[in-house]
C-alpha cells in the first residue's frame, strides 16, 4: 500500500499520527535520563518524586533534536514525508514541553508566568526565568502552516489537483 497525503487535511492529519509515534516513542526513553539527585527528594518535610519530570524533560529534548536534526537536513525539500517529519516533530515538541512545565507545576506548585519566549518560574522566593523553547518552536511550526496554506497546488510534488 503506498499513501502519500494528497490534501492539506490529509497532510495534516498524517502529521498529527506521526507525532503521537513520535511522542509514544519520546516517552519510552524518559525513564533513561540522567538523574544527578534522586528520585525522591525530601525538602521542608515534603517528599518530590523528581522521576517524572526529569523524564518528560527528557523526552522532550529527544523530540526537540528530532526537530532540530530534521528541519537543518530536510527543510524546503519538496518531499511530502520529509515536510510530514518536520512537521510532527515540532508538534511533539510542543506537546512533551508544555507537558513538562505542567508536571513541573503540578509536582511544586511554583506560581508561573508565560511571557513572550519566556517562561518564569517563582518558587520558594527564588525566580527563574527560562527561555521557551515551545513558543519558538510553535512559531515556526505556524509559519510553515501559513506557507502550506498559502500554496496554489494541494501539496509539495503531488500532481492530483
Amino acid at each position: 500500500m503506498n499513501f502519500s497525503p494528497t490534501t492539506k487535511g490529509e497532510y495534516y492529519m498524517t502529521a498529527g499520527i506521526i507525532a503521537v509515534i513520535i511522542v509514544l516513542i519520546s516517552l519510552v526513553f524518559g525513564p533513561l535520563a540522567p538523574l544527578d539527585e534522586p528520585k525522591v527528594y525530601a525538602y521542608n518535610g515534603e517528599i518530590y518524586n523528581l522521576g517524572d519530570a526529569v523524564g518528560i524533560s527528557f523526552s522532550a529534548f529527544i523530540s526537540l533534536m528530532i526537530f532540530i536534526i530534521s528541519a537543518v537536513i530536510l527543510w524546503g525539500s519538496k518531499n511530502v514525508w520529509y515536510n510530514v517529519l518536520i512537521d510532527a516533530s515540532a508538534i511533539s515538541f510542543i506537546f512533551l514541553n508544555y507537558l513538562n512545565y505542567t508536571v513541573i507545576y503540578l509536582t511544586w506548585h511554583p506560581q508561573m508566568y508565560i511571557l513572550p519566549f519566556f517562561i518564569e518560574i517563582i518558587y520558594n522566593g527564588a525566580k527563574a526565568l527560562q527561555l521557551d523553547l515551545g513558543q519558538v518552536v510553535l512559531i515556526i511550526l505556524l509559519y510553515r502552516v501559513y506557507k502550506i496554506m498559502k500554496m496554489p497546488r494541494p501539496l509539495f510534488g503531488s500532481e492530483k489537483q
